[in-house]
């Protein structure tokens, strides 16, 4: 009873944690990648077709926001908010995108628990939820509507059950196993990567089991059939698939540019998400490959580990967020080794006493949470300070008269079009010349940090509006450029 309630603290914990300040930014400053998501799902619902006819991202995660916005807007019609899709608002659908987008981060909490108790015991798994739930990134990303997340929630799923498959050793079991890994990989390519873990199982329990082919085989097809059922478009529409996801991947082939290793910049993500984690996950690994029954059981979670990060090194690209999948394994080791800590401690005579125990165990159980927790709660209250992008729309929209056309980076102001500009297409501005933005915009609205080339559209016209971010003011630098014809 005392564990059951425990989980449900950590539960509520980390909905608080997930759900406090979820709508900052929106809608003129939102997540820089967010656009890349929601902009689909809403085409969807506006088009009926759920081809997404890009496939830098698989389909799962936009079409669970687009079922997620379609009820939004269901639930909007039945109380008169709307009557018609033209109503429906991009502040509506952010909301509903967010709170479903921070309930996937605490199914992530209760999935770790879940894997948590299936290699250890109860405690760790209560330890290893509970430093999940308050981890500062793991808490900022589930603010945001991106694949990340999702792919996290659905890899340590496939995690959680191959370490089951292991053990119960059915084709059934394998089945579930491959399933997850294969919907990972529907939220975002490299969740695929948590197939290995099912391999590891198979290797480690039934490579010698008479039915082993049937077993690898559930788990393969289960894989192939879970992804293909969340991003069918895969096969319905190859062609375009495989020029997307080639695409994709040549952006990020070859090497990082950065001057460390970026198997270093990710570590040091990591670390800096609970540097006191972070270490007594160390000793965790550590204990788990010096103790022949954990290391069988704990294989595919290291495995996984290990190739998910080589994954990530091998490529230029490096974002914080990639890593998400490593928080929970860092968790449950983490736990793992805090658990075996106070057990061993026990043997001291001085340590052996009731106080002595309690006492011990709050320190390291502090020692733990507190650094994350002082940071997650340091980040959400600066989620409250203003942010410069929103300070430029409200600025166009009192100085700009609805129709006006505007050219805005994606790094700048988002959304512009739903207060009533004209936005002209583009990423950045720098994509076209000044002679196209004569014809296609009235105002430029530049975010670049470094304008040394973006002389030529500061000349065009008068900076009308300027302002820097500040310790007090979120977002990028703005200057907005009214261009004479």
């Amino acid at each position: 009873m005392l564990r059951r309630t425990l989980l449900l603290v950590i539960l509520g914990v980390a909905t608080a944690a997930r759900l406090w300040q979820l709508t900052a930014g929106v809608p003129y400053a939102v997540g820089i990648d967010e656009p890349q998501v929601v902009d689909r799902a809403i085409r969807i619902l506006r088009t009926g077709d759920w081809n997404t006819h890009a496939f830098d991202y698989p389909s799962l995660v936009i079409y669970f926001h687009a079922v997620v916005a379609i009820l939004r807007f269901l639930w909007g019609a039945l109380n008169g908010e709307w009557t018609s899709l033209d109503g429906f608002t991009i502040v509506a659908i952010y909301k509903a995108g967010r709170i479903a987008a921070a309930l996937v981060g605490v199914a992530t909490v209760w999935l770790t628990y879940r894997l948590g108790v299936e290699l250890s015991e109860q405690r760790v798994a209560l330890l290893g939820a509970a430093l999940v739930a308050v981890a500062p990134m793991h808490v900022r990303e589930s603010h945001f509507i991106l694949t990340d997340v999702p792919m996290t929630a659905l890899a340590t799923l496939a995690v959680w059950c191959a370490v089951r498959g292991g053990r119960l050793g059915t084709p059934r079991a394998y089945a579930w196993a491959g399933a997850g890994s294969g919907l990972a990989a529907a939220a975002k390519y490299t969740g695929g990567v948590s197939f290995v873990a099912v391999v590891t199982a198979w290797l480690i329990h039934d490579r010698h089991g008479p039915d082993r082919g049937w077993k690898i085989a559930a788990a393969t097809g289960a894989a192939a059939l879970g992804f293909l059922i969340a991003a069918p478009y895969t096969l319905l529409d190859m062609p375009s698939f495989l020029d997307g996801f080639a695409a994709q991947f040549s952006r990020f082939a070859g090497s990082s540019y950065a001057s460390s290793p970026a198997w270093l910049l990710y570590a040091k993500h990591v670390a800096m998400d609970g540097r006191v984690t972070f270490a007594f996950a160390l000793a965790g690994l550590v204990l788990v490959l010096a103790r022949r029954a954990m290391r069988a059981r704990w294989a595919p979670l290291a495995v996984f580990v290990a190739v998910y990060v080589y994954v990530l090194s091998s490529h230029s690209h490096v974002f914080g967020r990639y890593a998400l999948p490593v928080i929970p394994v860092i968790a449950l080791l983490a736990a793992a080794a805090a658990i075996e800590l106070l057990s061993v401690s026990r043997r001291v005579p001085a340590l052996s006493r009731p106080a002595a125990r309690v006492a011990l165990a709050a320190a390291v159980f502090v020692a733990l949470l507190y650094g994350p927790i002082a940071d997650t709660v340091g980040w959400l209250n600066q989620q409250k300070r203003p942010d410069t992008r929103t300070i430029a729309a409200d600025w166009l929209q009192a100085n700009a008269p609805q129709g006006t056309r505007i050219a805005v980076e994606n790094s700048g102001p988002t959304y512009l079009g739903a207060a009533g500009f004209r936005v002209a297409p583009t990423e950045v501005l720098l994509d076209h010349d000044l002679a196209w933005y004569r014809g296609n915009a009235d105002y430029l609205i530049i975010s670049a940090v470094d304008v040394s080339r973006y002389g030529a559209m500061l000349d065009a016209g008068p900076t009308v509006f300027q302002i820097s971010p500040t310790p007090q003011r979120w977002g990028p630098p703005i200057r907005i450029v009214k261009l004479l014809n």
